[in-house]
């Protein structure tokens, strides 16, 4: 077993690699592809950057997925290449939402650009929302040295994946990848703020959101149980259920039906 904490972390790895093949592909046959086709490929890739950010690269921060720390680190470079993105980088932002859930000193709050002590609205912190982050910022919280060498690695993996992209096509690249890219960055801010929406940070057992719809969380790896994983972050996906009982009741907090994208402005309006 090379798995540290499930086999069923596998499923995950599953879908890294997946994302990287599906880009590899659009990129070989873009030329031949319809419109429509190309289309709906950017769409279910949007949903593959969005899985990835959510449930992928989110629970291996928290739980590497190996016993073995060679494949835990070969696996950052790999789902860095995958989110186009340096898993170290996401690493330092996501822990810095863990530390400040939704308050002043997190980077990602969805008060931080809002007015009246109220939510930005969901369409400015998710369209704009990447561009605010700063990457050198997160950079520079790279301390150890061995970090510091995966961090290059991570980039290097990254810059190389592009150029292969580019190899293939470089039309793909600036015309699909790119556009596809950045919405995969949206869709996961958006899910963010589905996840936080209506929660009053300040409190550990109520900060957050919870769905306990049963597809939901068989499709995207037990996401819904958020309250649960910011009171508990270090307990894997596969057993983050057992967390609930430790709660506040349904009543006392924010929880809402089907997926985390019911809670929004308009439903909650």
């Amino acid at each position: 077993m090379i798995f540290k904490h499930s086999n069923k972390d596998l499923l995950l790895v599953l879908i890294c690699f997946s994302n990287i093949t599906l880009l590899v592909f659009g990129a070989l046959f873009f030329n031949e592809l319809s419109v429509i086709q190309n289309i709906l490929a950017g769409v279910a890739l949007v949903a593959f950057y969005c899985t990835n950010y959510q449930c992928v690269s989110h629970n291996f921060i928290h739980n590497n997925f190996f016993k073995s720390g060679i494949l835990n680190k070969v696996f950052s470079i790999i789902n860095s290449m995958a989110m186009g993105l340096p898993q170290t980088l996401y690493y330092h932002h996501h822990m810095n939402h863990h530390r400040h859930t939704n308050g002043e000193k997190d980077i990602s709050s969805l008060f931080t650009h809002s007015k009246n002590d109220k939510e930005e609205g969901i369409l400015s912190y998710s369209f704009i929302g990447f561009f605010r982050i700063d990457l050198l910022a997160l950079a520079k919280k790279t301390k150890k040295s061995a970090d510091k060498q995966l961090l290059v690695m991570e980039i290097l993996g990254v810059l190389s994946f592009w150029l292969v992209l580019v190899a293939i096509s470089w039309k793909f690249f600036v015309f699909f990848y790119l556009p596809v890219w950045y919405l995969g960055q949206v869709a996961a801010l958006m899910e963010n703020y589905f996840e936080h929406y209506g929660a009053a940070p300040g409190d550990r057992k109520t900060d957050s959101v919870s769905c306990y719809s049963r597809l939901y969380n068989i499709l995207w790896f037990n996401n819904g149980y958020h309250q649960e994983h910011h009171y508990a972050p270090t307990v894997h996906w596969t057993k983050i259920e057992d967390v609930t009982n430790k709660l506040p009741n349904i009543d006392d907090r924010v929880v809402v039906n089907t997926a985390h994208f019911m809670n929004n402005p308009l439903k909650r309006s």
